[in-house]
């Protein structure tokens, strides 16, 4: 199955938690990325633009304006580790009796459409669907990648519609790079699943949808740590990449 890049993005996702290396407390007044301070510099948005969930997730606004909007809400235990601790008042219970240190990303990309990766002439008729997210304090990448999600004979798709994807070893799937350490949904181990509620491959189209499960970190190592995931998305599909009709 075709997987698409991760496209770094800046984007300051919020994040309430931990901030990794060596063992320090992993994120000391850096738990609230949605301020958008950390991603301006190439994004070219003022802070006001990259808030919170305040203008993000209610698609019933009175003005309707939510309902045109692209965003994604993710919170991510992560189980804590070398280099992956945290205060206590950033810890929860999870994964069965294990301590995690709580990171919350409530992003607004409307307006951003180099942050989508859609259309990818060199699979054309194919299309393919990812969208991927940068923040620099701390490093991190989120992508939600669908992979193929209009097909050909020999490139089905991934995602051809809406309805549930378990986590397994193909797309959809979510990543997350956050203290020199990528989790995936791929790896295998990894439990949970993808609900597409909403399901478009149309320039203006909407694909949303919910995600939630556990997915493990990419690694040689024997023990791998593992990482809870819970969150939404809601995203209006940019013009095709090299105009790449449909």
């Amino acid at each position: 199955m075709t997987r698409f890049p991760a496209i770094l993005i800046a984007i300051g996702l919020a994040i309430t938690g931990c901030s990794g290396g060596g063992g320090d407390d992993v994120g000391p007044g850096n738990d609230s990325v949605g301020t958008g301070e950390d991603g301006i510099a190439q994004d070219g948005v003022a802070p006001g633009d990259l808030t919170g969930s305040s203008d993000q997730g209610d698609s019933g606004a009175a003005d309707g304006t939510a309902e045109l909007k692209s965003y994604y809400h993710l919170t991510l235990d992560l189980e804590q580790g070398t280099g992956i601790t945290c205060t206590a008042d950033k810890q929860v219970d999870c994964l069965s009796g294990k301590t995690c240190c709580r990171v919350v990303f409530e992003r607004d990309i409307t307006g951003n459409p180099t942050k989508f990766s859609f259309g990818s002439t060199h699979i054309a008729p194919a299309i393919a669907f990812a969208v991927s997210d940068t923040v620099f304090v701390p490093f991190s990448v989120v992508t939600l990648n669908f992979g193929i999600i209009i097909g050909t004979a020999d490139k089905p798709p991934s995602t051809p519609e809406s309805g549930e994807y378990f986590f397994t070893g193909f797309e959809p799937e979510i990543e997350v790079t956050i203290y020199n350490r990528n989790y995936s949904s791929k790896i295998e181990g990894s439990d949970g699943k993808f609900n597409i509620t909403h399901w478009s491959a149309d320039e203006g189209g909407l694909f949303a949808g919910t995600f939630a499960g556990k997915i493990l970190e990419e690694t040689a190592a024997a023990e791998k740590l593992r990482a809870v995931v819970e969150g939404d998305f809601h995203f209006i599909l940019p013009e095709p990449q090299g105009g790449q009709p449909h």
